[in-house]
């Protein structure tokens, strides 16, 4: 291939990659003027009613807590995000390869999914104090923590997934001799593609959710930390600068899974619209 003939490709690759990360936009558009209308709304009925900072601050107060240095929010925030891309990481490894194994022995299935079941109900804040006492504090306990939570919807996700491929096409790869493996990757897994993302999205806000939870017990650093130590002092504006840079820790790491998505398998995305 001649470098004019690559450099033709790569100019229709990068528009046609732009306009998939950009399609979604638009989209977004009417949450984003919703949200932005509600902050609005906040900071005209505080300002209105005169509400006292330590009942309920403004938004321009909860920004404010965020320009003091004693909170150490960069430091608590890369806390936080460690233990929640650890989260993400575990919870969709293994309930990937949790989904592949059971999905191929219908006994399996059928032994390990109520299990998983009855321990997804579990309230697993009540197990965080085991986490602790197993690990110790510090970033592990938040990271098992996420993962408890995070991993159900990504087995069952994957499982739906995997299992849902056409029986007739499945009996015809048989019948061509193909072995597990070639049905797994050839069949089953891009069969699963849309429905492993549905999973990878749930995980991204689940893991946050999850890391919290175990910073609300186990650590003394943390954006949940210092939810905790904002409430015990009283220092209202600093527990919402902290829920402030919760949601954009789940809203980036929930955007970068659509950004993926749009990339490896845009044509998931149109078939989880359509469903």
């Amino acid at each position: 291939m001649s470098a004019t003939e690559s450099a033709k490709i790569s100019s229709r690759v990068r528009p046609s990659l732009l306009r998939r990360l950009s399609g979604g936009i638009g989209y977004y558009v009417p949450s984003i003027l919703v949200l932005l209308g509600l902050v609005v709304f906040w900071q005209l009925a505080v300002d209105l009613f005169h509400v006292k900072e330590y009942i309920l601050p403004s938004p321009l107060a909860a920004l404010k807590a965020l320009a003091r240095p004693n909170y150490q929010w960069v430091n608590n925030f890369l806390a936080t995000l460690y233990s929640v891309l650890g989260a993400f990481v575990l919870s969709a490894v293994l309930g990937i390869a949790l989904a592949v194994v059971i999905v191929r022995n219908d006994l399996l299935m059928r032994t390990i999914m109520p299990v998983l079941v009855l321990f997804n109900t579990l309230p697993k804040i009540a197990l965080a104090p085991l986490f602790v006492l197993w690990l110790g504090y510090g970033i592990w306990p938040n990271m098992v923590i996420g993962t408890t939570i995070a991993f159900f919807p990504m087995v069952v996700n994957t499982a739906v997934g995997l299992g849902s491929a056409e029986p007739e096409i499945v009996d015809l790869a048989r019948s061509l001799k193909a072995s597990q493996w070639q049905i797994l990757r050839k069949i089953r897994f891009p069969n699963a593609v849309p429905y492993i993302f549905v999973g990878l999205k749930l995980n991204a806000t689940m893991s946050v959710l999850g890391a919290i939870v175990g910073e609300f017990v186990a650590s003394e650093r943390g954006l949940g930390a210092l939810v905790i130590a904002g409430g015990v002092t009283l220092e209202t504006p600093s527990i919402f600068a902290a829920l402030i840079l919760i949601s954009v820790l789940g809203l980036l790491l929930y955007g970068i899974v659509v950004a993926v998505e749009r990339i490896v398998a845009p044509w998931a995305q149109r078939a989880d619209a359509a469903t």
